[in-house]
């Protein structure tokens, strides 16, 4: 097949990590370690890494649709005037105007579980006597 003949497509996912890691410490660890270590989505078993921590999750589909939206500062010059702007006697705290913008869309939630992963210890073959050994012991 030749790339002309590929389809690309694209899927998010929502990362559910209930109270298990507070958005600072995610954005402290994507600082600190240049993001986070997926492993496992396609296969329908992930796990994600964010530095120490390890989660092991499970892909589930929602009954209604997740909208992402980005936060955004609104434009000042579309921001009707205000009743302070129209009555100079009445103060309005300052306050940045944000607005929502729609990003995307998806029914596949990833549910996440903190697990600890211990290193791999090597085990010694259980020896089965050789045949020289019963001969020896004969």
């Amino acid at each position: 097949m030749s790339d002309s003949e590929y389809e690309e497509e694209t899927t998010y996912v929502v990362f559910d990590l209930g109270s298990i890691a507070p958005s600072e410490f995610i954005d402290e660890v994507s600082i600190k370690n240049g993001g986070c270590r997926i492993i496992g989505l396609e296969e329908g078993k992930p796990y994600l890494q964010l530095g120490e921590l390890t989660l092991e999750g499970t892909v589930d589909e929602t009954i209604g649709t997740h909208l992402m939206f980005e936060m955004q500062d609104k434009d000042p010059s579309k921001i009707p005037p205000s009743l302070a702007a129209v009555n100079p006697n009445k103060s309005e705290p300052k306050e940045t105007k944000k607005t929502l913008v729609y990003q995307c869309s998806t029914e596949n939630v990833v549910t996440l579980e903190t697990i600890t992963l211990t290193p791999k210890v090597a085990q010694q073959p259980k020896s089965t006597p050789s045949d020289t050994s019963i001969i020896d012991a004969i």
